[in-house]
C-alpha cells in the first residue's frame, strides 16, 4: 500500500505502508478520487495548529471496497469515506486534520466511516458531499426563512451550494464576487441577483434589491475572505451572520465589526457538516444540488506536490480533485 503524506512544510511524499496486520473492524478501500480543501493546504503550508506530521491529507474520498468482513459491503462496491470519525461520548474528529485522511492507493477505514453511494452519482460529484453537508449545517444554524434575503460573499463551492439550497427552500440568495466568470456560473446555478463588487457599489445595489430593508442573512466564506470590510453594514437589525470555512487556523479576519453591537447581529462560526452527511448524499442523489460546474481540475496523484504548491499561492474557489 502507498500513501501520500505531508512530512514537513510544503513537502508531500509517497510512502509505503505496512499492511501485514490490518486493523480490526475496518474495510480495505481502493481509492478512486480524493478531494483537496483549504484545511489540507493550510497543513501543507504549516499554518494549521495542533496537527502532527506526517499526516495523510484529503478528508473525503470515493473508492471501491477491496476487502471487508462486513456483509453489507460487497467487494467492488462504490463507497464514500466520511470526513468524520465519531466516538461513543458524542465527540468526533476530522480525518485529514487530526487523523490521517485518504490520499493513497488503498486505505483501511472503520466500517462506521464507510457510506454506500447511490448509482448515478459521478465519482467527482461524490467529493462534494461534505460541502453539501456544510451548506445544510449553515441553513439549519441560521434558520433561513422563506422569502428572506441571503447575501453570500464569494462564488465558492460552499457558497454556490448554499445558494442552491436557499432557492430550494424559497429564500432569495444574493451573491457578490469580483470575477464575472464565477458570477456567470452562479447565474447558471439559478442565482438571480449577482453583484460584481469591483464594478458596482454594493450597498446601493443591496438597497435596490431589498427595497431598502437590507439583507436578513450574511454568509462569508473565510477560506477566501481575509477582509470583511463593511459587509456587516449590509445586514438588517437582528440579522444573522455565518462565517464558514474549512481552515480553522485562520490567522485573522479584519473589518468593521461594530454592527454586531449596533444592530444586535447574531454571528455563527461553522467549519464542518457533521451530522448532515446522509442528508447531503440524498440531496446529491435527487439532484437538488448540482455540482457539475464546481470542479477546478482533476489531477493525477503523481502531480500532488506541484498541485498543492500551486494552490498554496492563492485562494481556491472551486474544488481540486486527485485521481488516485
Amino acid at each position: 500500500m502507498k500513501s501520500y503524506k505531508i512530512i514537513k512544510n510544503f513537502t508531500i511524499e509517497a510512502q509505503s505502508e505496512d499492511n501485514s496486520q490490518p486493523p480490526k473492524d475496518c474495510a480495505k478501500i481502493k481509492i478512486v478520487r480524493a478531494a483537496l480543501c483549504p484545511s489540507d493546504i493550510a497543513i501543507f503550508q504549516g499554518k494549521a495548529e495542533g496537527v502532527n506530521l506526517p499526516i495523510m491529507p484529503c478528508r473525503i474520498a470515493v473508492g471501491l471496497v477491496s476487502e471487508s468482513e462486513d456483509i453489507t459491503l460487497r467487494k467492488g462496491q462504490r463507497v464514500m469515506l466520511s470526513p468524520y470519525t465519531r466516538f461513543d461520548n458524542g465527540s468526533y474528529r476530522i480525518n485529514g486534520v487530526k487523523d490521517n485522511g485518504y490520499l493513497g492507493d488503498y486505505v483501511y477505514v472503520p466500517y462506521q466511516n464507510v457510506y454506500t453511494i447511490p448509482d448515478g452519482i459521478e465519482d467527482n460529484s461524490v467529493t462534494f458531499i461534505e460541502d453539501i453537508a456544510v451548506a445544510l449545517n449553515v441553513i439549519e444554524k441560521l434558520d433561513i426563512d422563506k422569502t428572506k434575503y441571503v447575501m453570500l460573499y464569494g462564488c465558492t463551492c460552499v457558497n454556490l451550494i448554499i445558494a442552491q439550497l436557499c432557492i430550494y427552500y424559497q429564500a432569495i440568495p444574493i451573491i457578490i464576487d469580483n470575477d464575472n466568470n464565477r458570477l456567470a456560473i452562479a447565474q447558471e446555478q439559478g442565482v438571480y441577483y449577482c453583484i460584481n463588487y469591483a464594478e458596482e457599489e454594493v450597498l446601493q445595489k443591496i438597497r435596490e434589491i431589498t427595497s431598502g430593508k437590507l439583507v436578513d442573512y450574511l454568509i462569508l466564506d473565510s477560506d477566501i475572505c481575509d477582509e470583511i470590510g463593511r459587509m456587516l453594514h449590509y445586514v438588517r437589525t437582528n440579522g444573522k451572520v455565518a462565517i464558514v470555512g474549512y481552515n480553522t487556523s485562520i490567522q485573522s479576519l479584519k473589518g468593521d465589526f461594530s454592527p454586531v453591537i449596533k444592530n444586535n447581529l447574531t454571528v455563527y462560526g461553522i467549519s464542518d457538516g457533521y451530522g448532515e452527511i446522509e442528508t447531503a448524499i440524498n440531496m446529491l442523489a435527487t439532484e437538488t444540488v448540482n455540482v457539475d460546474k464546481l470542479v477546478a481540475e482533476v489531477v493525477d496523484v503523481s502531480e500532488v506536490q506541484n498541485t498543492m504548491t500551486s494552490l498554496a499561492k492563492g485562494h481556491s474557489y472551486f474544488k481540486t480533485i486527485i485521481k488516485c
